[in-house]
Parts: structure tokens; C-alpha cells; sequence
């Protein structure tokens, strides 16, 4: 790899750690948003809204190792639970909708 490309890959690899802050960021604004606005309307469907932001923010984290050049069996666990959050999810709106 040439200097160039080495250049090049590290202005890529600081715009997508840019990127994933901003996102996290974006989603514990949100999540504190709609903890508010699910508690005052009593609203099933905000408060699951509300723990998808949660499980996005699980999801940035995850790309944010993954950039930072972690392992792969780490990687493979973090999205392992991401897996089980969005199922634990669906199974929150199934009862709650029932």
C-alpha cells in the first residue's frame, strides 16, 4: 500500500468514526425524546420506536469496533445481541399490540 492510499484510508476511516458519533449522538437525543413524549401520550408504539433508537445505538457501537479493526469473534457477539434485541423487540410490540 502506498502512501497515498494509506492517506486516503485514514480521511475515510475519520469520516466514518465523524459519522458513527454523529448517528450515536442523533440517537440518545432521540431516545430521551421519546422516553418523554411515550410517557406522557402512554403510546406503545413511540416507546417501541423509542427501543429501536436503543438498538441502533447498539448497532453504530458495533461499527465503530468494527472500524477501529477489533476482532472478529468480538464482532460476531456484538451482533449476536443485536440480533436478540431487535427479536426481543418484535416480541414487545407483538404483546403489547395484543
Amino acid at each position: 500500500m502506498t502512501s497515498t492510499d494509506n492517506t486516503a484510508r485514514q480521511a475515510l476511516l475519520r469520516r466514518g468514526f465523524a459519522l458513527e458519533y454523529a448517528t450515536l449522538g442523533w440517537n440518545v437525543i432521540g431516545i430521551v425524546v421519546l422516553a418523554v413524549a411515550a410517557i406522557s401520550a402512554r403510546s406503545v408504539a413511540l416507546a417501541g420506536f423509542g427501543l429501536d433508537s436503543l438498538i441502533e445505538i447498539g448497532a453504530s457501537t458495533v461499527v465503530v469496533w468494527e472500524l477501529s479493526g477489533t476482532g472478529e469473534e468480538r464482532q460476531e457477539r456484538a451482533l449476536k445481541l443485536i440480533g436478540v434485541g431487535f427479536a426481543l423487540l418484535a416480541v414487545y410490540l407483538l404483546v403489547q399490540s395484543t
